[in-house]
């Protein structure tokens, strides 16, 4: 049978919307799995929910004049008293230290330590909150970034579970307010959701066998290093920051690790509980991303095949009536199966898209705009992939990633 180009682009076709059932079913799957913070419910005759605990928050700041004091303000005031708050200025050069010099001394519980020049074979962050790591007399800690802050019962919550988990990683509420903010940001909530299996976060898979999972464990994984927390005995067993000294994707190395060594790690979202805004303009979303976009992949190969996934199952639909018209004489009947097929494509991928934006409360307007952000993606892989052969560093905040 003669392979026609309107016969190949239906089964093209026929593969992008199977894969978009796929992670549409994915997608309700995770909205059990990947729950919103629970509230603390103060029961003094369970002793699980021992709110006394004290606990160690981490944050390493680097030139983070901007967004201290809303960070500082959220955790003076928590409900919950018992907290020690470890603040590391990385050698920033604008206000920072003037924010830390006020709060250390307006309240007692805010520590400032001063960063030491980095070792050559350690990042920037990851030096810092092990130096910070150094400091931690609890059996509790959270590092969180320093544009993250938190409403005022978050750390009551963080307590409770960390007596149900070794470890925890919160996927913050973002605020978005400029256009590429809006979107662009969403588009990981978007991989989140629907990609990542986070049933397999706490099992093994029923379809996998033992001695193959054993292999492949920490690749049920996955992590967002603004906000995570531990017991610190886990903290220290796998190592710490130490062990993942000169990862740049060092949130989803310390998830592997705990995998690795049978720990146990919640995963939730922070609506309404912990927020955050990652960037606030279109540079700083370019040069954000494009720090650690690379890197969270295990190699080149694997970057690659899953960009030519992409421009398989968004962008060819969106392109076909194009390549249709201009190249492909096709018949009434195929015409229509091709249309249909693209616009059941095009339903799933911005329904899903829509629904996250309604759980988060982004934008609904930019649901529709979403083909666009898998081509911005797309461009930046780009980008990054030239700078790989061409031996050009990523920076970040002055320094080399």
């Amino acid at each position: 049978m003669e392979i026609t180009l309107s016969l190949l682009l239906i089964m093209l076709l026929s593969v992008a919307l199977l894969f978009h059932l796929g992670t549409t079913l994915n997608y309700l799957r995770n909205r059990k799995h990947i729950s919103c913070i629970p509230q603390p419910e103060k029961d003094t005759n369970n002793p699980n929910k021992n709110y006394s605990t004290d606990l160690s928050v981490c944050i390493p700041c680097r030139n983070e004049e901007h967004n201290l004091r809303k960070t500082l303000n959220s955790l003076v005031n928590q409900t919950k008293k018992n907290i020690f708050i470890l603040v590391l200025n990385d050698q920033s050069t604008d206000g920072t230290q003037l924010i830390l010099d006020e709060y250390s001394t307006k309240y007692s519980h805010i520590r400032v330590i001063q960063g030491k020049e980095k070792p050559e074979d350690w990042l920037g962050k990851n030096w810092a909150c092990h130096q910070l790591s150094e400091q931690v007399t609890t059996k509790l800690m959270v590092f969180q970034d320093a544009d993250v802050w938190l409403s005022s019962n978050a750390l009551d919550s963080i307590t409770n579970l960390l007596h149900s988990y070794d470890a925890l990683t919160v996927w913050p509420h973002q605020k978005l307010y400029s256009f590429f903010e809006r979107l662009i940001v969403p588009s990981v909530y978007y991989s989140l959701f629907t990609l990542f299996p986070a049933a397999y976060l706490h099992r093994k898979p029923r379809w996998l066998p033992s001695f193959l999972y054993l292999r492949v464990k920490e690749l049920f994984t996955a992590a967002n290093g603004q906000f995570m927390a531990f017991n610190m005995a886990t903290y220290c067993r796998i190592g710490g920051h130490y062990a993942v000294r000169d990862e740049v994707v060092e949130d989803m190395a310390l998830a592997r690790l705990i995998k690795k060594s049978n720990h146990s790690m919640g995963m939730f979202h922070g609506k309404n509980t912990i927020f955050c805004r990652m960037y606030r303009n279109a540079k700083e979303v370019w040069d954000g991303f494009g720090k650690n976009f690379l890197q969270g992949f295990p190699n080149m190969l694997t970057f690659i095949s899953l960009g030519l996934l992409h421009l398989h199952v968004f962008i060819l639909p969106v392109m076909i009536p194009f390549i249709i018209y201009g190249f492909g004489p096709a018949t009434f009947y195929e015409r229509i199966i091709i249309y249909v097929l693209i616009s059941l494509i095009v339903l799933l991928f911005t329904l899903q898209r829509l629904s996250i934006d309604r759980l988060f409360d982004w934008k609904l307007s930019y649901s529709f705009l979403h083909i666009f952000s898998v081509i911005w993606f797309q461009a930046l892989a780009i980008r990054l992939i030239w700078n790989k052969l061409s031996g050009r560093k990523v920076k970040w905040k002055g320094r080399p990633v």
